[in-house]
């Protein structure tokens, strides 16, 4: 059975996920309050005794402002976590266990410059490009850009939940990368009635 790591696991993807395969997978998933991925030490500390055989980089931040109003700090936080906390988790996973499969969730932001979302666009982008830049030096590292889901996460973002696809319809494409029926560096841009490998 494969050991899987979610962070951000109080989110409700990451809840169903592990609900859903938890029959199949060995499924640990770790909120805020049980580790700052934004923090090194933190990081270290956690994998100093673990590894995993597939980690899901899922840990997320947003805080919307137009961009000469936003508040550096929350900004800054968004990179953090986003960018900052991937880079981490990624990097502690590979040197715990090398061949560690690395599954980045990025965004359609990544692509989208969205007004009032800089920080979110920008770290997203930089997911997006870290997942190749890990496989390109060798790792089984891949992208996962989703467009809006069916979560908490959206809750005061006010956005429309018309075009939302659920969590399971997100976590069957998480899946078929687990099972091998994707390339390391291959980017997944996954919509409600949109699908594009490779963007």
């Amino acid at each position: 059975m494969l050991n899987v790591l979610i962070t951000g696991g109080a989110g409700d993807w990451a809840s169903s996920f592990k609900e859903q395969h938890q029959q199949r997978f060995d499924i640990t998933t770790v909120s805020r309050k049980d580790l700052d991925v934004s923090s090194p030490e933190a990081v270290a500390n956690f994998f100093a005794d673990k590894s995993f055989d597939v980690v899901i980089n899922n840990a997320g931040s947003i805080h919307p402002a137009r961009f000469a109003d936003a508040d550096p700090q929350k900004w800054i936080n968004d990179i953090n976590v986003n960018l900052i906390g991937t880079f981490l988790v990624s990097q502690a996973a590979v040197k715990a266990k090398p061949d560690t499969q690395i599954i980045n969730i990025s965004s359609t932001a990544a692509f989208n410059a969205y007004g009032n979302w800089s920080s979110y666009c920008s770290a997203k982008a930089g997911v997006l490009t870290l997942s190749k830049s890990l496989a390109n030096d060798g790792y089984d590292a891949y992208c996962v850009c989703p467009g809006a889901i069916d979560t908490k996460f959206r809750d005061g973002l006010n956005l429309s939940n018309a075009n939302a696809m659920t969590c399971e319809h997100l976590s069957k494409y998480i899946v078929d990368i687990i099972d091998g029926k994707y390339q390391s560096g291959d980017v997944l841009f996954i919509r409600k009635d949109e699908f594009v490998l490779n963007p």
